[in-house]
């Protein structure tokens, strides 16, 4: 046995330069040929560890289980080769909509992987081509449920329009509340969320964006941002005169108000298309007459009419007298 090793130790040390040759050239020759096979595709079965995020009314966000996903799929050999050695133990978060997961029974949800078409790549990888067919045709996910509670969004921030500009409705938001999660006595303490801070000025034309919201330390939203529109309305601005009427009068009751009329500064929609005339909202209610002592009312309005913006009056209150 040591004469053949000195044999061997002989031929090495006698070809040297031969080996100093064949030794990269064969390196490189089965690194191209490694590369270019791994790069080829193949059709292989895959498996993969995943567990479910969604927005379930009422329910945690993230599944308390995990599925294995199964599927025969075209990739490349080196992706083949890396599910192999890592697929099993790695664990993949995966978004799933609320309409793509199909309540059981209890905690139980039932998702289909070929109903959600982007459902391979995000599990496997980009550089699986296809899904040929899932081995795992449904997966069942557990969502216990959480503590939460439904609270209007609300508007934080300013808004400044260009002169004769303004809004009716004010900032809308879509949409107008959230689901909040977490503990019952960080709940109780909360009446709305709020959006971040906005400043927007010098509006004179339709705004709409989307902007994040706030979220108080403890809870979980069931979204982060909401979409808002300010509709902006060009105005112009009026004084009316208005007769002052008594809205409820019973049969047999009169009232007499001083003033019986009032001005007004009415914002109309620009151009004009509503005639002067047709503006009489003024008006006090006599319910709230009966429980003044004074017999000082507040100034009313009506529904508008259509193209009229907003009506301010000369004086908040006016006397009311039962003849």
């Amino acid at each position: 046995m040591k004469d053949f090793f000195r044999r061997i130790y002989a031929y090495l040390k006698a070809h040297r330069k031969d080996l100093a040759v064949f030794v990269p050239s064969f390196l490189l020759a089965f690194s191209i040929w490694f590369i270019h096979n791994v790069s080829l595709r193949y059709s292989e079965i895959l498996t993969a560890t995943v567990a479910a995020r969604s927005n379930l009314d009422g329910r945690r966000d993230i599944s308390s289980n995990l599925c294995t996903v199964t599927a025969r799929c075209r990739a490349t050999g080196y992706t083949i080769l890396r599910n192999k050695a890592f697929g099993g133990h790695r664990k993949h978060l995966i978004y799933i909509p609320e309409s793509a997961l199909k309540y059981k029974h209890g905690d139980l949800y039932a998702f289909v992987p070929e109903s959600m078409p982007e459902f391979g790549n995000l599990v496997f990888g980009s550089s699986v081509s296809s899904v040929e067919h899932y081995l795992s045709d449904t997966l069942f996910f557990h969502f216990p449920p959480e503590e939460y509670r439904k609270l209007p969004l609300k508007f934080k921030g300013s808004c400044d329009f260009a002169p004769q500009y303004m809004s009716v409705k004010g900032v809308q938001l879509e949409p107008d509340s959230v689901y909040v999660y977490g503990e019952p006595s960080v709940l109780d303490g909360l009446s709305a969320i709020y959006t971040q801070t906005m400043l927007l000025s010098y509006l004179d034309a339709n705004e709409h964006g989307s902007v994040d919201l706030e979220q108080p330390s403890g809870v979980r939203l069931s979204q982060t941002q909401a979409e808002y529109r300010i509709n902006v309305s060009r105005y112009v601005t009026l004084i009316v005169p208005m007769d002052v009427k008594v809205k409820g009068l019973p049969d047999g009751k009169n009232i007499a108000v001083f003033p019986s009329s009032v001005k007004a500064q009415v914002n109309f929609l620009f151009p004009l298309r509503v005639s002067l005339d047709s503006v009489d909202v003024a008006y006090v209610d006599y319910a709230e007459f009966e429980k003044s002592r004074s017999g000082k009312c507040i100034l009313r309005t009506d529904n508008l009419p259509e193209g009229v913006l907003s009506v301010v009056f000369e004086t908040e209150t006016v006397d009311c007298v039962a003849d």
